[in-house]
């Protein structure tokens, strides 16, 4: 089952469930096809970790992220910050801060994408975050990647984006935790 985002214009928040590798792979995306080989060309958990900013900064047009990993019990409080850009790691140091119901869907497996940026309703008190990514290992959430503000001429995330997210939410968590950033299996 393929899914098919909306206009971002009118997105407020989605939760995108897991699409089929064939209908998300697509391999007409060079972006996509860009992302997966400098991913599987990284070369330890540090490369790895440059190269997912490096997609996200650059393909996705967001330049705070912030990776969580999860403690035993997967509660918020528990999911501390092992990697940031961009973002003051005080204030984020646990996933507590962020909105519990999209989290949820995060450590069910879900992508959740919330507000479009650019529509006007960003302040300089709205830390509004734009995408919560969960980090798969072995098949487990083992960790949750934050986007947390679009750069302001991104207008949201449309369906080549997702293709990407998917990409990251499929492919880090393995990269990072197995130290097995060369195995292409």
């Amino acid at each position: 089952m393929s899914h098919r985002l909306k206009s971002t214009a009118s997105m407020s928040a989605q939760s995108v469930a897991a699409a089929p590798r064939k209908a998300r792979d697509r391999q007409d995306d060079p972006r996509l096809e860009a992302a997966r080989k400098r991913l599987r060309e990284s070369v330890g958990q540090a490369d790895t970790l440059e190269a997912i900013r490096e997609i996200i900064g650059n393909l996705l047009g967001c330049e705070e992220i912030g990776l969580f990993s999860l403690g035993q019990a997967n509660e918020p409080r528990d999911c501390g910050l092992v990697w940031s850009f961009g973002i003051d790691p005080q204030e984020h140091k646990t996933l507590a801060a962020f909105d519990r119901s999209a989290l949820e869907r995060a450590l069910q497996g879900e992508i959740h994408v919330t507000t479009v940026a650019g529509d006007g309703h960003d302040h300089q008190a709205n830390r509004a975050v734009r995408a919560f990514i969960p980090i798969r290992r072995h098949g487990r959430i083992v960790a949750v990647l934050v986007m947390v503000r679009l750069l302001p001429q991104k207008l949201g995330l449309d369906e080549a984006d997702i293709n990407l997210v998917n990409l990251l939410s499929d492919e880090a968590g393995r990269l990072l935790f197995d130290g097995s950033a060369n195995d292409n299996a």
